[in-house]
């Protein structure tokens, strides 16, 4: 995890001393992304993160907005007198993000940053029925996480983004239009 983080500072820092960006205060930003890792899954991922984040520029360097997010995932609890034992799990991410745009506007198509998220993952679990055994299911939590990305357009209003980080998804890619 260090290991992570310490990788994705380095990549933005680099990064923001090399480019610049388009970001400008007044922009408004979402992205629909896809991608591996949500901070707390049990078992093993059935379906990747799936999200869509809204930024809204309020400052020449800083953005707020929001994120949601879904994702599930199955636990495999083995067979136990005939019975299999499974638990699938349900992950709804709603959250709240800020972030930082580094660097002036000398190349016009890069927008890099870095950010927080700071909110709640709403977690059903479908428990095997007849099970009586030692094993407890976990249920919603907060979520925190920080993430370092880029976007990049193609055009005036449609372009990639990707993100590196820890909350939502450890590696996120997907759209990202500019309203």
């Amino acid at each position: 995890m260090k290991k992570l983080l310490s990788v994705s500072i380095f990549i933005v820092l680099v990064a923001s001393l090399s480019f610049g960006q388009t970001y400008k205060k007044g922009n408004n930003m979402l992205n629909i992304g896809i991608g591996p890792g949500l901070a707390g899954i049990y078992g093993t991922m059935d379906i990747p993160s799936i999200s869509a984040g809204f930024q809204a520029g309020i400052h020449e360097k800083f953005s707020v907005g929001g994120i949601v997010g879904y994702s599930s995932s199955s636990y495999d609890g083995g067979t136990y007198l005939g019975h299999d034992y499974e638990w699938t799990y349900t992950y709804i991410v709603i959250g709240a993000r800020g972030e930082y745009h580094f660097v002036d506007a000398d190349v016009e198509d890069l927008d890099l940053y870095g950010g927080v998220t700071l909110g709640y993952n709403i977690v059903s679990v479908s428990e095997p029925s007849g099970y009586t055994g030692f094993y407890s299911s976990e249920g919603s939590y907060l979520l925190y996480g920080f993430h370092a990305g880029g976007r990049y357009y193609f055009s005036q209003s449609i372009g990639a983004f990707l993100e590196l980080g820890y909350g939502v998804g450890y590696i996120v890619a997907g759209v990202t239009f500019r309203l």
